[in-house]
């Protein structure tokens, strides 16, 4: 195959659990290396790809059960020895809770899985972050009705809602949180999760630019040494303030190393992980914002900027020799540019950036998340089911204000 070398059949394969493009990153790079990937589900982003075989599952219904059923039955028939690597947070709570079940026949993404489902958690996220000192934003756990009395009068405006366990929440709301900008915004947002029994935060909001947030990534290994040490920023992302970033750049900043660091070998954490934190302009400190104990979606981006990190888990997994992690490149952008145009749009409107802060934010050349010319049709389907929702709310738009015109025609007809 064009650009890819032969499937070396004495290389476990590597089966990847949920993800999005993260997944696509994961399996371009094992499967460059001889190395047969399988996507077990339903993963949009992969599904187009020559780099990944997808094995389907039913369409709705418990993701983790369904991967269960498979792996004992097919999955051990076939792919016994396996390397399990979750690329999405339904993925690591399946390892988590499933490594004693599959250990014995399927090589395990590493983790110490007390400290992985806590770090799935929100609100035990930042209790363990406090207990580290590591700073955060305030954050009230909300589970009930007066949970949330107690917490109206307390907070400050505009706060966030933010689900405890993110993947459960996207099951019903595509946003990452809801801001309140007052108690009534605040109780109505929590009147739309509670009757999804979600168990949801109130947080602080911290302040400041989308510019503002910061990532650290490592691998500590079984005695809780670091492998290596990345960072990188985030200029915009979409929408904006509190949405998925459009343009990335790689750096190296110490105080966000030696802060995710800490953080990480505080708690015990064993494996693969990102920390984002953003600078908090009211005392300049760093706060904590969220974690993933996995490739994120940037995960093109760290192995461009020469740390392939889905090659590092397969080989702690396998026993092969690592790959090069003593170094990466600064100054490397990431790129969703549809997106990013809108995440200017939004900024500009409000006076935050004028056109030639922009273009000159985006002299690094970027590199796209999605395409690649040996491996194109992924980035097809992406660009086809962008356009495709945004011509749906464009269509909505329209037809709202066409709805408003003639109600208002109608009114004034019956008024005469």
């Amino acid at each position: 195959m064009l650009f890819l070398t032969s499937i070396n059949s004495s290389l476990p394969p590597a089966i990847l659990l949920g993800g999005g493009a993260n997944a696509l990153s994961a399996a371009r790079s094992l499967r460059r290396q001889g190395i047969a990937v399988y996507s077990l589900g339903n993963v949009p982003d992969v599904a187009f790809s020559r780099c990944c075989v997808r094995i389907p599952t039913p369409v709705g219904g418990n993701i983790q059960q369904q991967w269960y059923v498979w792996l004992d039955d097919t999955g051990r028939k076939k792919f016994k020895g396996a390397a399990i690597i979750p690329c999405g947070d339904d993925g690591l709570e399946f390892v988590a809770r499933n490594r004693v079940a599959f250990g014995e026949d399927f090589l395990i993404y590493e983790a110490n899985d007390d400290v992985l489902l806590a770090m799935l958690d929100k609100a035990a996220s930042y209790k363990l972050a406090k207990n580290v000192g590591v700073p955060g934003p305030e954050t009230w756990v909300v589970n009930t009705h007066e949970d949330l009395l107690t917490v109206l009068n307390s907070v400050k405006y505009p706060c966030g809602l933010k689900p405890r366990v993110s993947h459960e929440f996207k099951k019903y709301f595509p946003q990452k949180l809801f801001v309140a900008n007052d108690a009534n915004e605040l109780t109505a947002a929590f009147e739309k999760v509670n009757r999804f029994n979600l168990e949801m935060i109130v947080t602080e909001l911290i302040p400041g630019g989308d510019n503002g947030y910061c990532s650290y990534y490592t691998y500590l290994d079984e005695r809780g040494e670091p492998l290596f040490h990345f960072t990188k920023r985030k200029l915009r992302q979409y929408p904006n303030g509190f949405g998925f970033g459009t343009y990335h750049l790689t750096d190296w900043n110490p105080e966000v190393a030696k802060l995710g660091l800490q953080y990480f070998q505080g708690i015990g954490l064993r494996g693969l992980a990102n920390v984002e934190f953003k600078r908090d302009p009211r005392d300049s400190k760093l706060k904590l914002i969220e974690c993933n104990h996995r490739f994120t979606e940037a995960n093109e981006q760290v192995m461009i900027a020469g740390l392939d990190l889905a090659l590092l888990v397969y080989n702690r997994l396998t026993g092969r020799p690592l790959p090069r992690l003593d170094s990466y490149r600064r100054n490397v952008a990431l790129a969703k540019p549809w997106q990013d145009v809108l995440a200017f749009h939004g900024l500009f409107r409000r006076g935050e950036i004028s056109l030639g802060e922009w273009l000159k934010s985006i002299a690094h050349v970027p590199h796209l998340l999605y395409f690649k010319w040996w491996d194109p049709m992924p980035s097809f389907h992406q660009s086809y089911l962008f356009l495709k929702r945004q011509v749906g709310k464009v269509t909505a738009r329209f037809e709202s204000r066409v709805s408003s015109a003639t109600t208002i025609l109608a009114t004034n007809k019956a008024t005469r």
